[in-house]
């Protein structure tokens, strides 16, 4: 068994097998889809069964294992290829691997008439195979690498059916967005590397652990590292992407809300997180940037309409409760609603995709009475709302109040405030989703919805499981943390809050009208999200075509002109000087004896 935890760095290599195994189908070299999609479920199995053994040995042990190889050396500058399996690790490549199986298990019944169908799975699991190699990496500068692999494969799944304009849009969109935070988080990386020498996590870890460094630098350098995380893991004022992210399809969706992409920059932050120690003035900006996110996206979660926005702005705001623990030195808390939040948002993804296999809309103001329609579908949706919302004793619930716990402990009181409160806003939008969705009068398209496929219905059961159990399970075996009435008063009166706000409104249709006309202007602003993706448009969208105007008038009359102008003087010259081209004796002559006289007299008035 000890061999599991040394190969373990071959758990990527299963799926980049699978993503190799279906270019004969993706290039159209075979003409059959089918097998492109069982052999990929067929490779991420293997590593999932993999992962698994891997995880039980580690724990059961505590062992872990390094792998080095001589990978860069150019003069004084040598990098190590390192490979590191430990608890953490461990347990990432377990949910990663886990996750990516059931949602290709998932996709057999949800993109069973899909023309690209080998193209897709073939992403799947180039995606899965790059955030399993970052998971692994102990070098940074690997850690990046695939860290960008996993931009490109979420900027081709998000785009999956490219002919469809607004795809395209959102593909670009992501793609363009995090390339800032991964520039800057580049920038981070090289002065890193300048100032401690080294970029072997494990050495960086020790390294800062005596480094003494200016203040302002540290800030810097920790600030730039960070804008990585801020990217991937789409926190405020780079979160922008991921709602409209929602353009691909719906089990890409909860791979990346779930276990790929946003999980990236949390993994990396809390690898990282003796460097971000350095300095406290970053530290709480990313407890501050966490906040803002967390309490910006559950605001504008409560008024969406469309039934995965809702959970991709829910994403991002529970993204932002785990920089919240982060940035308050609770780097445990995080790690544990990361993997109590990958369960339940699976399933609630892949939920809503069912949902949308069965009434052919994401409109949730065009659904309703689903629940005797879909039963499967509804009593695990139902799970993971409680789950998300925080409901003892649903893993949500632990691992939140794991979070809260953490920031009263490190007396962030405004930050705490802000994370009660948001605890109650995500009860309440997730409650009117549920509400407007499963219950109340069917529609015309609910009228003829329908159970998904066990191959939709079963990781939803799967998933099920955990979203109910692994909070408690989590607290008992990693966290070992005992329940604090304060924090357990607070968050438990803050759901129920949000939850009967949502019964009134939703099931008993009560709500004041001029409440309902005061809170108009609120809700115009929550609805075009702040204005950001306006002031983006404005400052980045059309502020470049503007400075394209500008190059190009500059380009054309500018640099054009002086290539036409060289041009002009060269042929001017040429054309004149041809007539002294005649090819007969006494004209050279003559021109000599006239060139002798002029320079004597030159020479004689000198």
């Amino acid at each position: 068994m000890e061999s599991l935890v040394q190969l373990g760095w071959l758990i990527p290599l299963y799926c980049a097998a699978g993503a190799l195994f279906s270019l004969p189908w993706a290039l159209g070299f075979l003409e059959a889809r089918k097998p492109a999609a069982y052999g990929g479920l067929f490779f991420t199995g293997a590593g999932f069964v993999h992962a698994i053994l891997l995880l039980q040995q580690v724990l059961a042990s505590g062992a872990s294992s390094t792998f080095q190889f001589s990978w860069l050396n150019a003069g004084p500058l040598s990098i190590e290829g390192s490979v590191l399996v430990n608890p953490l690790s461990a347990g990432m490549l377990a949910l990663v691997t886990g996750v990516s199986f059931l949602v290709q298990l998932y996709s057999l019944g949800y993109m069973h008439d899909e023309p690209g169908l080998a193209r897709y799975y073939g992403l799947i699991n180039f995606f899965t195979m790059a955030m399993l190699g970052l998971v692994l990496s102990d070098n940074l500068l690997w850690m990046y690498g695939f860290w960008e692999l996993m931009g490109l494969a979420s900027y081709l799944l998000i785009g999956f059916w490219w002919s469809k304009p607004e795809a395209a849009a959102a593909a670009k969109k992501a793609f363009l967005t995090t390339r800032v935070g991964d520039f800057l988080l580049l920038v981070g990386i090289v002065m890193l590397l300048v100032t401690a020498g080294t970029l072997d996590v494990t050495a960086l870890g020790e390294w800062a652990e005596t480094a003494r460094l200016a203040a302002p630098f540290a800030t810097l350098l920790v600030l730039l590292l960070f804008a990585g995380p801020v990217g991937k893991s789409a926190q405020f004022p780079l979160h922008v992407w991921l709602p409209d992210a929602m353009e691909g399809p719906t089990p890409v969706s909860a791979l990346i809300h779930a276990a790929t992409m946003v999980a990236a920059g949390v993994f990396l932050v809390v690898r990282l997180e003796p460097v971000f120690a350095l300095s406290p003035t970053a530290m709480t900006v990313v407890a501050w940037t966490g906040a803002i996110t967390a309490l910006g996206a559950a605001l504008i979660a409560t008024v969406q309409n469309d039934i995965k926005k809702v959970l991709a702005y829910s994403t991002v705001s529970q993204l932002g409760y785990m920089f919240m623990a982060l940035g308050a030195g609770h780097p445990e808390a995080a790690v544990f609603h990361l993997f109590t939040h990958a369960f339940f948002k699976a399933m609630l993804f892949l939920g809503s995709g069912s949902v949308i296999h069965g009434v052919h809309t994401q409109d949730i103001r065009e659904m309703g009475g689903l629940a005797g329609k879909m039963p499967i579908t509804a009593v695990t949706y139902a799970i993971g709302v409680l789950a998300l919302a925080g409901l003892f004793p649903l893993a949500g619930f632990w691992s939140k109040d794991a979070v809260l716990h953490g920031l009263l402990e490190s007396e962030q009181y405004g930050i705490y405030a802000i994370g009660v409160f948001t605890a109650a806003l995500t009860a309440f939008y997730m409650a009117r989703q549920y509400f407007l969705t499963f219950l109340g009068q069917p529609s015309a398209k609910s009228q003829k919805a329908h159970e998904s496929p066990w191959t939709m219905a079963l990781p939803l059961v799967v998933l099920a499981v955990p979203s109910l159990a692994a909070g408690w399970l989590g607290n008992e075996w990693f966290i070992r943390e005992e329940l604090n009435i304060e924090v357990l008063t607070a968050s438990t009166l803050a759901v129920a809050a949000g939850f009967a706000t949502a019964v009134l409104i939703y099931i008993f249709k009560w709500f004041p009208k001029p409440v309902t006309e005061a809170l108009a202007p609120v809700r115009t602003v929550l609805e075009n999200r702040f204005y950001l993706d306006d002031l983006y448009n404005q400052l980045f969208g059309r502020g470049m075509q503007g400075i394209g105007v500008v190059v190009a008038w500059f380009d054309r009359n500018i640099v054009d002109g002086l290539v036409n102008f060289v041009s002009v003087i060269t042929l001017a010259g040429g054309e004149g000087l041809k007539y002294l081209e005649t090819g007969r004796t006494q004209f050279y002559l003559l021109v000599v004896c006239i060139s002798v006289i002029a320079l004597g007299l030159m020479m004689g008035l000198r």
